[in-house]
């Protein structure tokens, strides 16, 4: 990704297939010898004092703001909100047409459109390549998709498809596999290393698929909506996005 500068950085799957499959410890004693080079975004988050606070509790909530880019642009948006407690990974996804978020191509600034309109902080920043889709077995059709129409897929459909193939993950072998195939699609902040990654996974160890859930945002919410957005990412109700509308 020619955006993004490149640094030499260790990346561990096994975030991703955590947040998935709940299979952190699996993951990361598995992969920590299959480290791989990834690219990092540059000034990815706005000024520190526009920015709303995060959690200081060791297990408090993390939100990862996931971009999906094709034909060189930025299609999907989407946020990954690890509860309070880590026992819930929640996929917020953004409409690609979404009021709140006027240029998806600004990463700064998309992150503080997001802030400012949830409430809460981005911690993490990714940002995947979606032709990573034509390595998984099990969307072809997704894959076609993107590759001929990226706008016609929808953040839903993407990370269905990853979640599906991560779950299918159970041995060494299929994990190094993956690992060496898709790290060449991704990029992330600098504050996203090694170690980063280790406690993250090591504390979503008790994820399991049924407490993986997934929501789209209405296009224009109401005052009343936006509202209960915030609650959710402040207080964590309700339980699961998919009950916010």
């Amino acid at each position: 990704m020619a955006a993004a500068s490149r640094r030499t950085k260790f990346w561990v799957w096994g975030i991703v297939v955590a947040l998935f499959a709940g299979a952190a410890w699996f993951a990361i004693s598995t992969l920590r010898a299959s480290f791989q080079p990834l690219g990092v975004i540059t000034d990815p988050f706005p000024t520190e004092t526009q920015r709303p606070d995060g959690s200081d509790a060791p297990r408090g909530p993390v939100n990862f703001l996931v971009f999906g880019e094709a034909a060189g642009e930025h299609q999907t948006l989407s946020v990954f909100h690890l509860a309070d407690g880590r026992r819930r990974v929640d996929i917020v996804n953004f409409p690609r047409d979404f009021t709140a978020v006027t240029d998806i191509q600004d990463i700064a600034g998309t992150v503080g459109e997001v802030e400012a309109f949830t409430g809460a902080r981005m911690e993490h920043v990714m940002r995947w390549d979606l032709e990573f889709l034509t390595q998984l077995e099990t969307a072809p059709g997704a894959a076609a998709a993107v590759l001929t129409d990226p706008t016609a897929l929808s953040a839903d459909d993407v990370w269905q498809s990853v979640l599906q193939e991560t779950l299918k993950v159970q041995d060494a072998g299929q994990l190094k596999t993956l690992a060496s195939t898709l790290t060449s699609y991704v990029d992330a902040d600098a504050q996203l290393d090694t170690g980063r990654i280790t406690d993250l996974a090591k504390s979503l160890r008790h994820v399991s698929p049924d407490n993986v859930t997934s929501c789209v945002l209405p296009e224009d919410l109401t005052d009343q909506q936006q509202r209960t957005l915030r609650r959710y990412f402040a207080t964590g109700v309700p339980r699961q996005c998919a009950e916010l509308f």
